[in-house]
C-alpha cells in the first residue's frame, strides 16, 4: 500500500504484512484510523480504516500472515 506522508509529502509503502497487522490492530483494539509513521520524518499519518481493506479485501479478523505470504 502506497502512502504519502501528510508532513513531509514523501512517498513510502506498507507491506501487506503491514496492512493486515495493521487491520487486525484496529478490530482488536476498536480504533478509527490506523497511525502509520513516516520513515523519512518519524511523524504519523492516520489511515483511514476503509483505506486499509480497500487494500487488503481478503483479509478476515483473526488472520495471520506469515513472512512467506501464506495465510493461516
Amino acid at each position: 500500500m502506497q502512502i504519502r506522508c501528510y508532513h513531509c509529502h514523501k512517498p513510502y509503502a506498507l507491506s501487506q504484512e503491514a496492512v493486515h497487522a495493521a487491520l487486525t490492530q484496529i478490530h482488536e483494539e476498536k480504533l478509527h484510523h490506523f497511525n502509520a509513521h513516516c520513515p523519512h520524518c518519524g511523524k504519523s499519518s492516520h489511515i483511514a480504516t476503509d483505506a486499509l481493506k480497500r487494500a487488503a479485501p481478503n483479509w478476515k479478523p483473526g488472520e495471520v500472515i506469515s513472512e512467506d505470504g501464506k495465510q493461516s
